[in-house]
């Protein structure tokens, strides 16, 4: 089935673009820059990473442990998520246990978890079919999206690192400082 095919490997390489987007974004940042934030509540660079690194962190143990058939009659979103994500102009709550709370010493110790969390990730689509992530969903509902499948999830997952690149390139902005990414 070249057209399955195909999807995981567009599905792949959102994974991957979205590893290397998100990395860039704060290549350069030195530590002490990534502690600072732009305002009273809004969080810094570490603060953004390790958000991510624990949310993929949860998202990659839900996919590979708590899964079960999807209903027929499920939505397909796999659009919607493409789409939305990523979308900064709408402000979202992080759960709880995915909130910043100092788990890393240092921003090279949460950027290598990253890292080794998303190989993982990638890992896991590599290892599963299209058909079958699509044919089954994370038991844990999302907390913004509800039941989704697999395949869903890993878009929402790309998207998400996406999503906060963008936030630390506007936290850099904000604070006048600039990555390797920005090219100054």
């Amino acid at each position: 089935m070249p057209s399955a095919s195909l999807e995981k490997e567009e599905l792949l390489a959102l994974l991957r673009a979205s590893q290397e987007r998100f990395l860039a974004s704060f290549a350069g940042v030195a530590e002490a820059d990534c502690r600072r934030s732009p305002a009273q509540g809004s969080w810094s660079v570490l603060d953004t990473v390790e958000h991510l690194t624990t949310a993929e962190t949860i998202q990659l143990r839900l996919i590979s442990t708590q899964r079960a058939p999807r209903p027929a009659d499920a939505p397909n979103r796999e659009q919607a998520f493409l789409h939305i994500v990523a979308d900064r102009s709408r402000k979202m709550e992080a759960p709880e246990a995915a909130r910043p709370s100092g788990r890393f010493a240092t921003l090279s110790d949460a950027a290598a978890q990253f890292k080794k969390t998303r190989d993982g990730v990638i890992q896991f689509a590599e290892q599963n079919s299209a058909q079958e992530m699509r044919a089954n969903e994370v038991k844990h509902p999302h907390p913004a999206a509800g039941n989704v499948s697999l395949y869903e999830m890993l878009i929402i997952m790309a998207r998400h690192a996406e999503r906060h690149a963008k936030q630390i390139e506007e936290t850099l902005g904000a604070l006048g400082i600039h990555s390797a990414a920005s090219g100054s």
